[in-house]
Parts: structure tokens; C-alpha cells; sequence
């Protein structure tokens, strides 16, 4: 997707429109000013509207989260209120409660059947929201007129404002593994100390997918979080 290549001007991902070239600042120098708060963020809670598009179909939802830097719990309701169902992300699995038809099921993050809101679910909401690239994946840096891109070993690619050194993109190759390929990051804004996005998208490995997360409300730091999934006596478990 990228070129690894040398001082000529070189083009990123089609989307980005922009002409970068090597950067004239250090990684250090752009990881230090990108806010990092893997240490006074320690837990979140919130809501949002969700547009779920899949190949034939778009649907809005409500999506209630919360989580730690272990796990993340996202609760559906539809337009109409009723609560379709939970989610509950606990690393490198997820289990999965359809409150509809009484089922619940254990599936792996990498697995290639998952729907649109379990991508969302599969990545830890409060490392989401926070996006720090690791210094000693950076390989290489470039620079547009206002943006910083830093490709990390895995391929993966980190798009960085200059002006507030947010976050705004983060893509991942499918070698990674990971349930996601792309990640778009907009309307930061503080909240409780912390700058944070308000909107969210999330795209499916395959990219065929995507969720576009608009937060309406977001605590920061909350205590006595439940992150469990309370399973009825008479849900149904099943084995994939």
C-alpha cells in the first residue's frame, strides 16, 4: 500500500489526497506531543448513535459502552429502543449475548464472520479513544502540508494533525491479524481534561464493512463499572 522508500515525493492511500515526503521532524518528537493518557485514563463510559453499513444493508442503532484497559462492554438498542443485545470484549475474544433469541456464543477477534458492531466491540474502547503509537514500531516518518504519517513495522499506517498532534486515521494491513483495517478519528474536543473524538468510524478487516460512531454523552474516569454480561438461566450457549 505504501511504498517504504526513500527521500522522493510519494503519495499515501488514495483517500488522503495528499503528497508527503520525509519528514523534517523526529518519531520522538511527534509521539512526545501526542496526547498519551495510558496513565491518568483508566476507565470510560458512554453513549452514541451508530451507522452500521454491510454489503446490502444500513442500520442506526444506540450503542452504550464502557470498559477499562482490559475490557470493553458495548450495549445495542434499535430505533426503537429495544435492547437487542451485549457484547463484551475481553481481549483476544469476545462473548456475545443476542437478547432476542436467547443466545450467547464465545468467538474470537480475528474470526472473519463477525457482523459490523462486533468489530467495533472487538477493539478496546478506551485504547480506541486513545491511540498511541508505540515509539519502537516507528520506522519510517513523513510529513504532507498537515499531516504527519508514521508507518510502524507491522505496515500499519498513523495519520497525525500538526496542529494539536491528534490522531485522525489509523490503518492496518490484513498481515496484523486484526479485526480492523481502518480507523477515522474526528471532532476532538475535551472532556473531563482529556481531548478526546467525538466521532468514530471503525472499518471491518475485509473493509466491506463499517461502523460510524457518533458520541453523544462520555464520562471520563468513572468508578464501579460493571463489566459483565449477566446471563439468564435460560439463554441458550452455543459453540462456533
Amino acid at each position: 500500500m505504501l511504498a517504504a522508500a526513500c527521500s522522493s515525493p510519494r503519495i499515501a492511500t488514495v483517500d488522503e489526497d495528499q503528497e508527503f515526503r520525509r519528514a523534517s521532524i523526529s518519531a520522538d518528537s511527534i509521539l512526545s506531543a501526542i496526547p498519551d493518557y495510558s496513565l491518568s485514563l483508566k476507565t470510560i463510559e458512554g453513549k452514541g448513535k451508530a451507522i452500521v453499513s454491510e454489503p446490502g444493508n444500513t442500520e442506526r442503532v444506540t450503542v452504550y459502552f464502557s470498559g477499562n484497559r482490559q475490557k470493553s462492554l458495548v450495549t445495542i438498542k434499535n430505533t426503537l429502543g429495544i435492547e437487542g443485545g451485549q457484547i463484551l470484549s475481553e481481549g483476544d475474544s469476545l462473548l456475545v449475548y443476542n437478547k432476542v433469541d436467547k443466545i450467547a456464543h464465545r468467538i474470537s477477534v480475528r474470526d472473519d464472520q463477525m457482523t459490523s458492531v462486533q468489530h467495533l466491540a472487538s477493539v478496546n474502547i478506551l485504547k480506541m479513544m486513545n491511540f498511541v503509537p508505540q515509539a519502537d514500531r516507528v520506522k519510517n516518518v513523513y510529513e504532507s502540508q498537515d499531516r504527519y504519517l508514521l508507518l510502524l513495522e507491522t505496515g500499519a499506517e498513523v495519520f497525525v494533525d500538526k496542529n494539536g498532534f491528534n490522531v485522525r486515521r489509523v490503518d492496518q494491513p490484513r498481515s496484523t491479524g486484526l479485526p480492523y483495517s481502518r480507523i477515522i478519528y474526528e471532532a476532538y474536543g475535551s472532556i473531563g481534561g482529556f481531548n478526546l473524538p467525538r466521532r468514530v468510524t471503525i472499518f471491518s478487516a475485509d473493509a466491506q464493512s463499517k461502523v460510524a460512531l457518533l458520541i453523544q454523552s462520555l464520562e471520563v474516569n468513572p468508578g464501579n463499572l460493571d463489566l459483565e454480561i449477566d446471563l439468564p438461566n435460560d439463554v441458550k450457549f452455543v459453540t462456533q
